[in-house]
């Protein structure tokens, strides 16, 4: 069924969002501080439902998915940062103490570590325990050995709602969401659907299938995306204040209505 201004009926299949936005900007500071960006050129639009309010017959969209792509095909990780230098001790078992400041790290991320002095070998490693300076993770050998190490900690973005086509102020930035992807290989394709990122909805259109947690939810799932009303937009923006030396592209499918 067409998507008009009077009947305002979802509509797939004639009237289809699919685009790819290449990422690179940083917000202006750690999401540790703030999750809005320190100035409006900070965060890139990667979309937009006639914001310019000058397309009458849509009244908005929905957003079934949202998936980053790395702007390479890697191997190990990604080096869409430069590394965080740090140094690190292990002491005769698997624990490995590694001191970063500022990291951020949580406890179950992944990060990727090059030691770069010592004996200790390359790896991803899991984070295991954290403070404000220090994070440890299990290592593959139980050795005994200090040094130093360039540490790929995970990617942080944040999605930013906003109510114009020509942000002005900071404060037109609304955060709905942040993801964090770690700079490992696995990672290079990851879906906000799939990992449970993207918030709970009332989908306009039924969808077949079944609801995460369930045998098949990789098949068909539901009950994810966004809602956007005519004249809203999404931003993006990485934490941090150094820009990506090689940026994700954020791809979107869904439709208008």
């Amino acid at each position: 069924m067409a998507s008009t201004s009077t009947n305002k009926q979802p509509a797939m299949i004639d009237r289809p969002l699919l685009s790819s936005t290449l990422v690179t900007v940083a917000s202006g500071q750690s999401f540790a501080t703030s999750l809005i960006p320190t100035a409006v050129g900070n965060a890139t639009y990667v979309a937009d439902v006639d914001s310019a309010l000058v397309d009458n017959s849509i009244s908005g969209a929905y957003i079934d998915e949202i998936w980053f792509r790395y702007t390479k095909e890697r191997n190990i990780f990604l080096d869409a940062t430069p590394a965080s230098v740090g140094t690190y001790a292990q002491t005769g078992t698997t624990a490995v103490v590694v001191t970063l400041a500022n990291h951020n790290l949580k406890v179950g991320q992944k990060v990727y570590l090059d030691y770069t002095s010592g004996t200790a070998v390359d790896e991803i490693a899991t984070v295991t325990a954290v403070t404000s300076g220090t994070f440890t993770v299990t290592s593959a050998g139980t050795l005994t050995t200090t040094g130093n190490v360039n540490v790929y900690p995970p990617i942080d973005f944040c999605f930013y709602l906003v109510q114009t086509n020509s942000v002005t102020n900071t404060n037109q930035f609304f955060p709905i969401f942040t993801v964090s992807i770690p700079a490992t290989f696995e990672f290079q394709s990851y879906s906000l659907t799939l990992n449970e990122v993207l918030p709970l909805i009332n989908h306009p259109v039924p969808h077949a299938g079944s609801n995460f947690g369930s045998g098949n939810n990789e098949v068909s799932p539901k009950t994810r995306g966004l809602v956007l009303q005519r004249g809203q937009a999404l931003c993006c923006a990485i934490s941090g204040t150094t820009a990506l030396t090689n940026g994700f592209y954020v791809c979107m499918q869904g439709g208008y209505y």
